[in-house]
């Protein structure tokens, strides 16, 4: 299937539905337990150092740096704490919380001094070279989908849909390796033979984690870094090159929900 054909076919007409009950296992199952260590391995530890090490730096330049530096105490002023009796859950929800709201006030202040072409340089290549340095083993491993179901049949079903099959969807809503980013999903058509997986999240983690009270624009969705560092960022590092794995995003902004597409060439 060519990419136009991938995206008429699945192109999605609204939001998908809401994320159901969230009870005990949500909170201190093993998904919550995955994306706890993920969250302190991939933001805390590599994704918050853009802003302090990067961000920062830069507005710093582009504006009065005492100003600047106020800013950024107040704003990180705003952190939850970890509390050692928190769920797995709860410290995931609030360390992807902070990392979204000092992000979003960062790009915030950043659209303020450049160009939208100089914005991207900036927030996009500086997220796509942090990828490539510290986390070479992740992209290793997405990369290798293409590879690892070259000699996976295409799926034949009865109704010719492509909808995953129960054990496929046990196991990615269980041991989901994105759910650290986007929250509870689910995979929606599932043909790797054909080198397609589709993706919908209902209420994307990047929107939902920080309390909108906290936010730097409290009126509005934290839609800077859903667009330039979630949506941007992957798209440029899994770009289909030379038929390797590509991935396109459509957030249903001013919605909270998102439909993630995976393809590669098979043939």
């Amino acid at each position: 299937m060519t990419d136009s054909g991938i995206i008429s076919s699945d192109r999605h007409s609204g939001p998908v539905s809401p994320a159901g009950p969230r009870g005990f296992y949500y909170h201190w199952g093993p998904q919550a337990w995955i994306d706890m260590w993920m969250s302190n391995a991939m933001l805390v530890k590599k994704a918050m150092l853009i802003i302090s090490h990067t961000f920062v730096p830069i507005l710093r330049l582009s504006g009065d740096p005492a100003q600047v530096d106020r800013d950024y105490l107040e704003i990180k002023s705003r952190r939850e704490q970890i509390r050692w009796l928190d769920s797995p859950r709860e410290k995931w929800r609030k360390r992807y919380g902070n990392f979204v709201r000092e992000m979003e006030w960062a790009l915030l202040e950043l659209r303020r001094h450049y160009s939208p072409k100089q914005f991207n340089e900036i927030v996009i290549g500086t997220a796509v070279a942090l990828s490539q340095e510290t986390s070479p083993e992740f992209l290793k491993m997405m990369n290798s989908m293409p590879e690892k179901n070259r000699k996976t049949r295409p799926r034949v079903t009865r109704d010719g849909s492509k909808k995953p099959g129960r054990w496929t969807r046990l196991l990615f809503e269980t041991f989901n390796p994105a759910h650290w980013l986007t929250g509870p999903a689910s995979v929606t058509e599932f043909d790797p033979g054909n080198g397609l997986t589709v993706i919908d999240i209902p209420e994307c983690g990047w929107h939902t984690c920080a309390a909108a009270s906290t936010l730097p624009n409290p009126q509005a969705l934290p839609e800077e870094g859903c667009l330039a560092i979630c949506k941007g960022t992957f798209e440029a590092l899994f770009n289909g090159e030379n038929g390797g794995l590509k991935m396109q995003f459509d957030p249903h902004l001013p919605k909270k929900s998102c439909t993630v597409r995976m393809s590669w060439k098979t043939d």
